[in-house]
C-alpha cells in the first residue's frame, strides 16, 4: 500500500513533456521540497559569538576612524510582504576610499522561513541578501560603487519579505539593523554619478513603493523599460540582481536546469547574466545551514556589471529588456506557472553635461546565442538529462564629443552545461557555469573591465517518501527520509581600471554538505514548500574554505577562511560550529590590516555545543 501511495504521489506531481527535445514520457523524480522551515520555534540563542550566522566573505577597512551612519535600528518586519521601511538619512558629503554597509538581522517570536532582505538607496538596489532561518546572522557589501548616490538626503527602501501563517506555526518576526560605514581617504577614480533604477513599482502587488523590482515568470518571461539618457553620458553600465524562486527555487535541479538571464538594449543582446546557485538556509536539507550558511547568502558578495558604453552610439533612448531564459520550457515540462524570478537592477552612467556627444558609431555588433535545449534519454535506472549553451557578443564603437573622442569595445563569452540522473528515489544534478568578460574604453579617459568567473555545483540525493494523508490535497503529510551531498564553487576574478585607479577582487570559494534526516513532513503548496513536523533522524555536516585577495593599487589584504558546521541533534536544531578559522595578511603594505589584533593571524576556534533541550 505504501508503495502504490509513493508511486500515485510521485506521478502527481510530474506531468508529460511537450517541448522539442523533450521526451514524451513522464520524467520521474524524488520529492525534493523547495523550501522547509520547522514547525516548531527553537531554544533562544546562547551561542558565542554573537552572530549565530555570518559571511565568510570580509573586507579589511582602512586603518582610519569610519563616519558612521545608521540607517535603520530595531525595524521590526511582520506579516510585511514586499512593503518598504522609508529611512530618510542624511549622508555627510566627502571623499571615501571605502563604503562598507553592514546587515544584521535577528528572527524571532517562533519559527520562519529564510526570506529575502533588500536595501535600495532612492530606489536603486545597493544590498541583496538573505535572513538566517533562526536566531541571528550579519553580513556586509562594499556599496563604494555607490558613493556618488550616498550623499547628502537619501531615502532608503529596508525590505524583508516577511510572511505569516499561523495556522502552521510560521509566526517569525525580523528585527532589522543597518549602519553604513564611510572611510575618509582619496576617492576610488571613475566612480558613476548617474543612476537609473530600472522597472520601479513593478512588484506584483501593483503598489507603488518606489524601488526597483519585479517578478519574471512563464507567463511573463520578460520585462521592458524606455530610458533617457542624459547627453553628455561617456559610460554606461547594468548591474542585474536575480533570485530563484518557487519551483525555481533550485533550478539547478530543475528540467531544464539552465537559467540564463539576457539583457536586451534595443533589441540586441547586449550581455548575459549567470545566476549563482545559491542554496538559502530552509534549502533542500534545511540542517546543512544551521549554524554554517551557503556561499551567496545572507549577502551576495560577486556582482556582475555588463559594460554597456558601445550602445551609446545609438542615441540618447534606448529599451532595456531583460528576459529568463527557458522559463517557458520550464511551464511546459511541469505546466506550472511557479517558476518565478526576482529581478533588481540599475543602469550606472559616468555623465558630463559640459560635454556633449555630437556623434557616434557602432562599428562592431556580433551576438551568437545557442542552447541545445533540454535533451532526455532512457537508462536503465530512470533517465538522463543534458543540457548545453554558449554565447559570443562583441561590440565596439566610436564615439565623439565636443571635447575629444571615446572608443569603446566589450566582448562577452560564456559556457554552460546540466546533467541529470533521475529516478523514483535518486537524484543527480551537476550544473556549470564559466563566463567573461573584458571591456577597454581609451580616448578622452583610459578605463578597463574584466570578470573570469565559474560556477559548479553538484547535487547527490535519495529519497524515500510515502504519504500518511491525502496527497491530492494541500497540506498533506508524508514520512520522510533524505540522505545526499552537495559540493559547490565560486571562482570569480573581477578587475576594474579607470585612470591610475585599480581595483582587483580574486576570490575562490567552495562548500561541500553531507547528510541526511527523516521524519515527518508538510506539504503546504503547488510547488513543493515544506514544514517539518516531526524529526526522527538526523546528520548535518557543512565545510566551508574560502580564499580571498582584495586590492586597490597593488595594495590590500589576503583573507583565508575555514568552518564547519555540524547538526547531529533530533532534539536540538541549532548545531554548532566544530571549528571558524579566518587570517587576513596584508598585501604591498608593511601596516597590518586595520582592526584586527594579531598582525599577520586571526585564528578563533569555536568548540561550543549547546546544550541539548527539548523543543
Amino acid at each position: 500500500m505504501s508503495s502504490f501511495l509513493f508511486f500515485v504521489l510521485v506521478f502527481s506531481l510530474v506531468l508529460p513533456s511537450t517541448a522539442g527535445t523533450i521526451s514524451a514520457t513522464i520524467i520521474y523524480k524524488p520529492i525534493f521540497p523547495l523550501n522547509m522551515t520547522i514547525s516548531k520555534s527553537v531554544m533562544p540563542f546562547t551561542q558565542d559569538p554573537a552572530f549565530y550566522s555570518f559571511e565568510a566573505y570580509h573586507i579589511v577597512p582602512p586603518n582610519v576612524n569610519p563616519i558612521v551612519v545608521t540607517i535603520a535600528k530595531n525595524l521590526i518586519f511582520n506579516d510585511t510582504g514586499l512593503k518598504p521601511y522609508y529611512e530618510r538619512v542624511y549622508i555627510p558629503p566627502g571623499n571615501y576610499s571605502l563604503e562598507i554597509l553592514n546587515v544584521t538581522i535577528r528572527e524571532f517570536n517562533g519559527t520562519q522561513y529564510d526570506r529575502c532582505a533588500y536595501v535600495y538607496a532612492n530606489g536603486i538596489p545597493i544590498f541583496w541578501g538573505s535572513t538566517q532561518e533562526i536566531n541571528n546572522s550579519t553580513a556586509e557589501a562594499d556599496v563604494t560603487l555607490f558613493e556618488n548616490l550616498l550623499q547628502g538626503n537619501v531615502t532608503f527602501e529596508l525590505v524583508i519579505q516577511n510572511y505569516y501563517d499561523a495556522k502552521i506555526g510560521i509566526t517569525g518576526l525580523y528585527e532589522m539593523n543597518v549602519t553604513l560605514y564611510l572611510y575618509p581617504g582619496q576617492k576610488p577614480q571613475g566612480l558613476p554619478n548617474g543612476f537609473i533604477p530600472i522597472f520601479v513599482n513593478a512588484t506584483c502587488e501593483h503598489i507603488c513603493y518606489n524601488y526597483s523590482y519585479v517578478i519574471l515568470y512563464p507567463g511573463m518571461p520578460a520585462r521592458t523599460q524606455e530610458i533617457q539618457i542624459p547627453n553628455g553620458t561617456y559610460r554606461m553600465m547594468a548591474l542585474i540582481y536575480e533570485k530563484g524562486g518557487g519551483n525555481d527555487e533550485f533550478w539547478y535541479a530543475c528540467e531544464p536546469a539552465t537559467r540564463p538571464i539576457l539583457v536586451y538594449y534595443d533589441n540586441m543582446l547586449a550581455g548575459v547574466v549567470n545566476p549563482y546557485e545559491t542554496i538559502y538556509t530552509g534549502g533542500i536539507d534545511l540542517f546543512y545551514w544551521k549554524p554554517l550558511t551557503s556561499i551567496n547568502t545572507l549577502s551576495f558578495h560577486s556582482p556582475y556589471i555588463i559594460d554597456l558604453t558601445p550602445f551609446l552610439a545609438l542615441g540618447n533612448e534606448a529599451n532595456i529588456t531583460v528576459c529568463v531564459y527557458n522559463l517557458i520550457t520550464a511551464y511546459e515540462i511541469t505546466q506550472s506557472m511557479a517558476h518565478d524570478w526576482d529581478i533588481a537592477g540599475v543602469i550606472l552612467l559616468w555623465v558630463n553635461e559640459s560635454n556633449p556627444m555630437i556623434c557616434g558609431k557602432l562599428n562592431v555588433a556580433k551576438h551568437e546565442f545557442i542552447d541545445s535545449g533540454p535533451m532526455f534519454f532512457p537508462v536503465f535506472f530512470g533517465e538522463c538529462y543534458l543540457e548545453d549553451g554558449h554565447y559570443y557578443l562583441d561590440y565596439s564603437a566610436e564615439l565623439k564629443f565636443e571635447h575629444g573622442i571615446e572608443n569603446s569595445q566589450v566582448i562577452q563569452k560564456g559556457f554552460y552545461c546540466a546533467r541529470q540522473k533521475l529516478s523514483f528515489v535518486y537524484e543527480y544534478a551537476f550544473l556549470d557555469e564559466k563566463f567573461m568578460e573584458k571591456a577597454v574604453e581609451s580616448g578622452m579617459y583610459n578605463a578597463t573591465l574584466c570578470y573570469d568567473v565559474n560556477y559548479p555545483i553538484t547535487l547527490n540525493f535519495d529519497t524515500v517518501a510515502v504519504p500518511i494523508t491525502n496527497p491530492h490535497v494541500i497540506p498533506f503529510n508524508l514520512t520522510y527520509e533524505q540522505n545526499g551531498t552537495i559540493s559547490l564553487g565560486l571562482d570569480y576574478y573581477m578587475k576594474w581600471t579607470f585612470g591610475d585607479y585599480c581595483h582587483e577582487v580574486n576570490t575562490t570559494e567552495s562548500l561541500y554538505s553531507v547528510g541526511g534526516f527523516g521524519g515527518i513532513i508538510e506539504i503546504i503548496n503547488s510547488y513543493g514548500g515544506a514544514v517539518l513536523v516531526k524529526l526522527s533522524s538526523n546528520y548535518a555536516m557543512t565545510i566551508k574554505n574560502l580564499t580571498s585577495t582584495w586590492l586597490v593599487n597593488g595594495e590590500g589584504f589576503k583573507e583565508t577562511f575555514s568552518a564547519e558546521g555540524l547538526q547531529n541533534s533530533t532534539v536540538n536544531f541549532n548545531g554548532y560550529y566544530v571549528y571558524v578559522k579566518e587570517s587576513f595578511s596584508s598585501i604591498g603594505s608593511s601596516d597590518p590590516p586595520a582592526q584586527y589584533n594579531i598582525a599577520n593571524e586571526i585564528i578563533q576556534i569555536i568548540n561550543n555545543k549547546i546544550l541539548e533541550l527539548e523543543i
